[in-house]
This record gives C-alpha cells, structure tokens and sequence, in this order.
C-alpha cells in the first residue's frame, strides 16, 4: 500500500469541492464523499475481525469533529476544518524535504480557502451583534458566561435494521425507486447525490477487499483465517445484503465509518436475528461472537474516543427473544473488561428477561460502570409527552453521548448549547454584570436592597433564565439552518426517516422530527441556593438579602458563621419539603422555558437534557461563590443528583427526591448513585429490592458505580496501584486515576450506599 502524502487528503476534498462548488448542494455533498470515504476508512490493525477504523482527516465533511481531537479546542460540524491543526501539518511539510514549494502553497491555499468556506465559519458570521455580548467564546473550557453555543451533530442514530435488511444495492434500488417518480430538481439531485455515495460505499468495500488479499499474502495463519473472513464480508455486501452476523457487523461498521457517525444503537435489536441464525447454522460459535464483539467495540473506543452508546434490552424490538440472547453475548464481552466506550446501556422494564438482568447486575458487581440503566416504563410515556410523538415512536427512543434522549433514525437531539444555571442567578445578585469580567452579559437587573422580596428574587432569576434560553434556541435554529444551506447530510439522510420518502435531506425538511436540547450544568446548586435564600434570610431573617450578597462578593471571607447557616439549610436529597420544591420549581420553570423554544422556531423540539460530563467542574471554576454555601470555584451540582455529599439521610430519602423532578418535560438526567461492594453484592437481594422500588416509584435511569470508598482515597496516594479502578463520572467513565483532581475530589464527595 502506498504511504499516504501529508495533506493529501485535505487537498483533494478541497479540490472536489472546489470543482462541483456551484452545482446543486446535494451532488457538491456527494463529490466530496466520493473522495472522502476512502481516506476515512483506515487501516485495519493486526488481530482485527474488520475490514478497518475511522481516520479523521484534518478537513472533511462530518457530522462532529471532537474537539478535544483537533487543534481548534472545540467541535466542528459539516464542512470542517481543524485550522491550527492544518497549519500544524503545514510546518511538518515545510520541514521535510518531500514537498516542493507549490505543494506547500496549496496546502495553505487550502487552509485560508476554508478559513472562509467552512460551516462553523459561517455560522459565526450570521452571529446578530447582542449575541457577542450575551453567548460565550467557542473555547468553553475557559470561557466564563451563561449559554455556550457549540457546534455539532451528535448521536445521530442510523436505520441499522433497515440497512442491514436491505444492503447498500437494496438501498439504491429504494432510491432509484423514489428518483423515478419524481420531477422535483432539488429530490433528484438529492435522489442523485444518495446513489453516487452508495455506490462508492460498495466499490470502497471492494478496494479493501482486494486490498486486505494482498495482506494474506504475508500473513500468518491466524492473521489469514481472520482476514480470509473480512475479505469474504466485504466482498458480498458490496453486492447483495448480509446472511451473517459477521457480514452484518461489517456493513453497519464499514456504513458508520464513511458516515463519521458514533452510535452502535440498539445493537441487539438489527444484529439479533443474524447471531441466533448464525449459531443455529453451527457457522458461528459464542466464543466466535464474543471476539467479534470485544473487537468491534475496541474499534470504536479507539476510533472515535467519545459519544458512542450501544443500546440493548427494552421495548419495540423486533425479534425479543433474539435480541435478548445477543444481550447476554454483549454483557459476557464486557464482563471483566474495563472499557471506557461504547457506553453500553440496558434498557430495563418489568418483566424483562431476568437472566438478561441479573447478568448485568453481576458485571456492574464487578467495578464495571457499565451496563447503565435506564426505566423503560417511566421514559417510554415520558418520552410521547416531551416529543409528542405516539408510543410506537416513543418505543424506539434512544439516548447517546452523555445521555440526552432523541428518536432512533426518527429525529435528531443534538445539544448546541450549554445553560450555566448558577451563572444566571449570580448575574441576578450583580444587575446581569458578571462580577470577573465586569461585562454586562446577562438581562439588566435592579440592585438589591433591603426591601427585595423573595418573589421578587425568583422572579429576576427567572426572567434571566429565560433571557438566556431564548438565545438557546435562536442557536439550534441557526445551527441547523445552516447545515441546511450548506448541505443534505446524505449518508446521515438515506437511514433516517422520512427523508428518501419525502425527497428532502435531514435539515431540508425531510426528518421525521427536528428535534435539539440544551445541556443543563448547576440546576441543584440553584435550586439549593434559593431554598438557602428563602429559609436563612427570609424565614429566619438570619441577616438581609444585601447582605447576603457582600458575603457571596467576598467569597464569605469573614463570614464562615453565616456561611455554615447555609451550608446548614435543606438541602435537595433528603426527602426535603423546602429543598425538594425548591427543585421541582427550578426543573419545571427551565423545563417549561427551553420546550417553549418549539413556539419560537421551526424546531419540533427543544428540550433540557440534564446530564452531565465534567462540565460542572469546568464551570464551577468560573462562578463565585453561592448561597447554598458553595465558595468561589468549587465544582457545581451534578446532573439531577444531590450536591456531592450533601444526601445525608440515607438512599432511600435520596430516592424519594429523585423521583419528584417531572420526567415527561426534558429529555434525559444523569443520576449517580455509589454504592459499597457490601451492599451492592453482599447483599444482593436487599439491593435489587431497592433498585426496582426506585424504578418503579418513577426513577428514570442510574449510573452505578461500585467501588470501595476506600480505594477512592487510596488511589490518589498511590495510582500506580488502581489502574483500573473505574468510576461514572457523569455522562462518561473514566479511569479514576486520569481525572483531574478537582474531578476527583467531586466523586469523593459523592456519597457512598
């Protein structure tokens, strides 16, 4: 194989682009793939089951860039450029002696061809003026405001099932199909642009197959047997729809490679009935599988390093009985390994196959944070009300990333911003000034005095909180409407409904349901600030609302009296009256405001997702100190759970708070629970008790973490000991030894059942 040359990618998408950069959208979009997908695919490693792994080129058109993988800091979507990574590629062609001047010269024509061209560039530039002054720098690990837009299509969830039914020439039969009966230019350039990159997709499999023949060669002989399989693979799903598990997993991989897509999905549900046959044939063993599987995951943890869930169990699949047995297959790849990705997820509901149950609570036993666990029979009914979309729909409900929900192959749920809660209410205490940069960022607000009531305070905050969700979805829309202008997503398109039926692509009004959320970070923090307000100030008129805010501007330096009045206050996770309704008004206001958005743009919906990364450590640094008694700093609320320590009546009070936040008005929370080995599996029964009555009561999902508290604190003596302790940090798992240490300090204080 030859090497491929620095840049040579970049330059020849840039090149096709350039060519076809005034032809309709959809063939521009198709010229590009053609190009693209080839330099996508990368090479297979040596022990691998499959035909190769995901090579991000520095420019390229995908759905998301990760930000953490490119030089810029932060995501990218559509047509992307990673710039300081290009220019970083640049000086290493500058010193080699391989690349003539010319060569260099198009390379940084290129760049700065792009610098104008790509789609972030263009969404910035339709930035109205207030936005600079109210929305964050891109760079939100630094920057310090409210709402942080982002710039991504995450989680898109591909129609596996169908294109593994069909096959990539059943697909271009469906599209040839729809071309036929249509005269509409813009759905035949469409119709057009999908077959052209379908195709490509089945002369790529060839090339890899002849390609990986050339490998045999050299190979030993269990290299040969695993390569004589792929090789096999590939060559028959370039031509006719797959007959075999391994034939499956190879075109929805080789599918989800070309597309940049993360999601495996519902795993269980389209490969289900291939595993069953597979065995039943005696063509496939479970160890077979269960080395496809391990292989297949690894592959996508190497390859894309975030946002990637495989989903099992549940209603609404098709083959149950299949699908459950390919469960148990993946619970027994995991079983012992600590992966970090895909973030494989159980969808549990009652009456589920037991064993399927119990098998993923012995992995979780294990210090595994995985299966998480998520409550069919509270999200289904949840999910119909904040959708407002029929069960059948709802039935195929599918989370990724940190956990936002959206529609399988149906709708896309993307989060293009961030909503810090406890920066509104601090920009409230200083009349939307925010006290580090002295801007005025937020909505204007009178000062505090003596005579502001409590209403009064609730009533700024929520006014800030809604000032701020307006630009929410004036974000989305811009977002998607510019995806719209710039392309149709067509690999994304064909396996998503109604977009081949309708002849229109993703953002062009062929979805089933444009959906988006909005990332939440500190509501407990807020809500336990204004119960904190309400009990010391108001009820106990321990001191005044204006004095209250001279202690938060001092980081309550000469004031830990006061502070620890606060500290001391109802706190939510105790089955609280004062706390819990507290919370409960502070869900449902940011609830209400963010769905609203759907009267204000042409978004089906927009919805909170309460999940959580490690964003509430990062933001945490850049809002001072708050009246729940938090100093300046300090890391916020996690997700919908307790404040880190702050559930002190045990797990079942705790739990009774959970289940009070309404479940039906956003679209996905993050609930940490650590739980001791000596409960967890010493007395297993008692647990699973516990576990099934929280369901039941309306607990909507749980990250479990298993783990020694006193391996936590042993590991930040010695790591080199715990290497593999794992840990649910919020919306991902972690090694706990890699985290930072103010991250680490957040987990610590968790509390441990």
């Amino acid at each position: 194989m030859q090497k491929e040359r620095l840049f040579e990618a970049e330059l020849a998408f840039t090149k096709a682009y350039q060519k076809y950069q005034a032809a309709p959208k959809a063939l521009r979009e198709a010229a590009c793939m053609e190009v693209q997908m080839p330099y996508t695919l990368g090479a297979r490693k040596e022990g691998d089951y499959f035909g190769g792994r995901f090579k991000g080129n520095r420019i390229g058109f995908y759905p998301l860039v990760i930000g953490q993988g490119v030089a810029d800091g932060f995501d990218k979507l559509c047509y992307c450029c990673d710039v300081k990574g290009s220019y970083a590629i640049v000086e290493q062609m500058k010193a080699s002696n391989e690349y003539s001047e010319i060569e260099i010269q198009e390379a940084l024509d290129a760049i700065r061809f792009w610098e104008q061209e790509e789609t972030y560039h263009h969404i910035k530039e339709a930035f109205p003026k207030d936005w600079h002054q109210h929305l964050t720098e891109d760079t939100y690990m630094t920057a310090i405001g409210a709402v942080y837009p982002l710039y991504r299509i995450a989680g898109a969830h591909l129609d596996f099932k169908k294109l593994t039914r069909l096959g990539l020439q059943g697909l271009i039969d469906e599209v040839e199909k729809a071309k036929v009966s249509t005269k509409d230019e813009e759905a035949l350039a469409l119709y057009e642009g999908m077959i052209k990159v379908l195709k490509a997709m089945q002369q790529l499999a060839k090339s890899r197959a002849h390609l990986l023949k050339q490998e045999l060669l050299q190979s030993d002989e269990t290299e040969k047997e695993r390569l004589t399989l792929i090789i096999h693979s590939l060559e028959h799903i370039s031509e006719k729809q797959p007959h075999s598990f391994h034939q499956a997993m190879q075109l929805c991989l080789l599918y989800g490679i070309c597309a940049g897509t993360t999601e495996i999905a519902r795993m269980d549900d389209y490969l289900g009935t291939f595993y069953v046959n597979d065995l039943q044939k005696g063509i496939l063993t479970k160890e077979e599988a269960k080395a496809y599987i391990i292989n297949y995951f690894a592959i996508y943890e190497e390859s894309f390093q975030r946002d990637t869930r495989c989903i099992i169990g549940g209603y609404g699949r098709e083959d149950e009985e299949a699908a459950d047995q390919l469960a148990l297959a993946i619970l027994e790849a995991i079983d012992g390994r600590q992966i970090l990705y895909p973030q494989v997820s159980l969808r549990y509901y009652k009456g589920m196959n037991e064993e399927v149950y119990n098998k993923a609570l012995d992995v979780l036993g294990k210090g595994n944070t995985f299966p998480i666990l998520y409550n069919d029979d509270l999200n289904i009914p949840s999910t119909m009300r904040a959708m407002d979309v029929p069960r059948k729909v709802a039935e195929q409900y599918a989370f990724f990333g940190c956990g936002e929900y959206m529609l399988a192959n149906k709708s896309i749920g993307t989060p293009n911003t961030c909503l810090n809660m406890p920066k509104a209410l601090e920009l409230v205490l200083n009349e939307g000034v925010d006290p580090v940069s002295g801007k005025q960022i937020g909505l204007k607000m009178p000062p505090i005095t003596e005579t502001t009531t409590f209403e009064e305070m609730m009533d700024r905050y929520k006014a800030q909180i809604d000032f701020f969700t307006d630009y929410c979805g004036k974000v989305q829309e811009l977002v998607y409407n510019k995806c719209r202008e710039q392309s149709n997503f067509l690999l994304l398109s064909i396996l998503h409904d109604d977009c081949i039926k309708r002849g229109k692509g993703l953002f062009n009004g062929g979805l089933y349901h444009l959906g988006g959320t909005v990332e939440t970070y500190g509501n407990i923090t807020v809500s336990d600030s204004l119960a904190a307000i309400k009990k010391v100030v108001y009820e106990d008129q321990a001191f005044s609302m204006k004095d209250l805010v001279k202690m938060i501007q001092v980081n309550f330096e000469g004031y830990e009296k006061e502070r620890q009045l606060l500290v001391a206050a109802p706190k939510y996770g105790n089955n609280s009256d004062l706390a819990d309704e507290m919370a409960v008004e502070v869900h449902e206001h940011v609830c209400h405001s963010i769905r609203n958005q759907r009267f204000k743009t042409n978004l089906d919906s927009l919805l909170v997702v309460m999940i959580n990364n490690n964003m509430n450590v990062l933001l945490g640094k850049r809002v001072g100190a708050t009246p729940d008694g938090r100093k300046d700093g300090v890391y916020l609320s996690n997700g919908n759970a307790a404040y880190s320590g702050m559930d002190k009546e045990g797990i079942t009070a705790l739990m009774q708070s959970l289940v009070k936040l309404d479940t039906s008005i956003h679209a996905g929370a993050n609930t940490n629970l650590k739980f001791s080995n000596a409960l967890f599996n010493g007395e297993r029964e008692k647990f699973k008790c516990l576990l099934e009555t929280y369901l039941e009561l309306g607990g909507q999902q749980g990250n479990i973490s298993v783990v020694n508290q006193q391996d936590l604190q042993q590991a930040l003596i010695e790591p080199e000991k715990y290497q593999n302790l794992m840990v649910r940090v919020g919306g991902f798992s972690a090694r706990f030894i890699t985290l930072d240490p103010e991250t680490q300090q957040e987990i610590l204080a968790r509390t441990a059942y």
